[in-house]
Parts: structure tokens; sequence; C-alpha cells
């Protein structure tokens, strides 16, 4: 028996009346994103500035990598609250070795979050945890680790910025960092939508049973997933430690909530199955208008969280699949 793979970038369809032609999903974000950019710039005609805008790039790129993480662990139908966990103990090892080791920190970390991935897959595949604990579990005991090798925060010594340059610096005038997040969504979305692993993974989230029939390695395909989710959170935290010169133990907490919020409201389904790379993409995008906008026009920032769990839960309602989730709880 042949399982057909999800359409990448489509996201799930929105269910209408009998006759009448389904909505994708992400045409509803592409409409977000137009309006909040149309609202940001009345609120303040400064929104397109040149460096506004670079500014929002340079934080959907750090948004775009976790995000592509928690999408793996997600189109599995599973989750991976790690995420927050990996991005803070990586950022504080990177931090204290790229000034002994050099550029070889960077191979070294990005290590780290694959290891946490295949241990987090083994959890679930052969120990046979769900996701939520066994992710749940693992980012705790990260965040731990994080704090007892950098109690406080941490900078890199400034004859230790050479090896940084390959973030920091800048090619054809455009910043390092962007062309990093263009090559590593390129390699997500080649993986997903050429890679049969990645094919299976859209299999698994869709129907597991049948997957399964079909003779897929249900272990696996959800081991490669998390693999996935641990380097995406790891290339972030990266990322993050570099653009800063330095990095704190608490660095990835507030990435857990937003990475799953960038995949939600990109499109992707939290049933697993569909959505992809290119609904992650427009999901980190929109946190990041929505989070520079909201500071632009003077939102109050202990408001804005608020928003951010209205736009979940909208994203929730159009993505989710109740007829597959069976009982609510």
């Amino acid at each position: 028996m042949n399982i057909v793979s999800p359409r990448i970038g489509n996201g799930a369809d929105i269910a209408g009346k009998a006759g009448r032609k389904k909505i994708p999903v992400i045409w509803y974000s592409v409409a977000l994103l137009v309006s909040l950019c149309v609202l940001f710039q009345i609120g303040n005609r400064n929104f397109f500035s040149g460096y506004n805008l670079l500014t929002i790039l340079d934080f959907t790129v750090i948004m775009l990598l976790v995000g592509l993480g928690q999408m793996s662990a997600i189109l599995t139908g599973g989750i991976d609250l790690s995420v927050g966990g990996v991005m803070s103990f990586t950022s504080v090892v990177f931090v204290i070795m790229v000034s002994r080791i050099g550029a070889l920190a960077y191979p070294m970390c990005m290590s780290i979050g694959l290891v946490v991935g295949i241990i987090n897959g083994n959890l679930l595949t052969r120990i046979r945890i769900p996701s939520f604990i066994a992710t749940l579990g693992i980012g705790g005991i990260l965040m731990s680790l994080s704090m007892v090798v950098a109690p406080v925060p941490v900078n890199i010594p400034f004859d230790s910025w050479e090896p940084l340059r390959v973030i920091t610096g800048k090619f054809l005038g455009i910043s390092n960092t962007l062309w990093l997040g263009c090559l590593i969504f390129l390699l997500y979305f080649a993986f997903y939508r050429f890679g049969i692993i990645g094919r299976q993974i859209y299999a698994i989230g869709s129907n597991i049973k049948m997957s399964w029939m079909s003779g897929i390695n249900i272990t696996k395909a959800r081991n490669w997933a998390f693999m996935l989710s641990g380097l995406g959170a790891s290339a972030a935290g990266i990322m993050v430690s570099s653009v800063q010169y330095g990095s704190n133990p608490y660095l990835g907490s507030t990435y857990i909530l937003n990475s799953i919020a960038a995949v939600v409201v990109g499109g992707t389904a939290l049933t697993g199955g569909t959505g992809g790379p290119l609904n992650t993409l427009l999901g980190a995008l929109i946190l990041s208008v929505l989070r520079n906008g909201m500071n632009v026009v003077g939102i109050d920032q202990y408001f804005q969280q608020s928003i951010l769990g209205f736009m979940i839960i909208a994203a929730v309602v159009l993505t989710f699949d109740r007829q597959r989730a069976g009982i609510i709880k």
C-alpha cells in the first residue's frame, strides 16, 4: 500500500460548506502578515525604514531556525519542549568553547542538538514516553546544566571574535545571518520536499497506522524528526550568542512558546502531517513583524503576550483536525 504524502507548503485546508472550494490555511497567514504590516505602517511611518526591516529580518532568522526544528517534531504529531533548553545549553557552551578551540566550537555545539534529538526520539519510540513529557524533562535538565556551566551571563572575549565573522560578517552587503538562514531553510525544504525520510515524516503525521502497514520504519523517521529539531535549536543558540557576543543560561526560555507559535501561525497543524518549511517561514515573519510592530507603535509589553496567545488559539482553531484528534482532553 502506498501512502501519498501531503503537499508541502500549502498548510491544512479549511473545511467549508458542501460544494464550496477549500481555502489553504497558508493564505490566511499571508493575509495576516500583510494586514499587520499595513496596520503598523499606519501606526508609525518609520516601520518600513531600512533599519527596521533589517531588524525584523535578523529576528526572523532566529525564529526560523528554532521554528524549523519544532516543525519537524510537530509534523509527526509530536512536540518538542526541549528546544529552549537546547538553545540555552548550546549557547553558553559555544561562548565558553569558541575562545578555547575557535571554529571547532561550531560542529561541537551542533552535535549537542543532534545528541539531544536522538535521546528525545528514543524516549518516544523505544521507551514509549509521550513526546510532551519526554522533551519537557530533557529541556529542564538542559536548563539546569546551563546554569551549572554558566551561573551568570558570559561574554566572548574581544580577541576571540574572529571565528564569529562566519555569522556576524557580511557578503555582498548582506548580513551573513540572512545568508545562513536562507541556506538552512533551503536544506530543510529540500529534505521535506525531495527526501524519502522527509515524506515518511509527513505520512506518519497523517496516519501512523497506515504508515506502519505500508512498511515505513516509524522509529527511524521519528528519530530523524527529533534530530532535526535539536539541530535547529542548536543552530539558533549559536547564532544568538554570536550576534550578542555572549549568552546567559536563560536565553532559550522564551523560544519554547515562540517556536510553537511560529509553526502553528504559519499553518502547520498540531495534529501533524500538513504544513512545512514554507509555512514556518511565514509564521516566523508574522511573529517578527508582530513583535517589532508592537514595540514600534508603543503597545505595553505586558499586553503583548496576550496578543500572541490569542493568535496561537486562532491558528489552532483553523488548523486542528478534530476528526483525527479523537477525544479532546
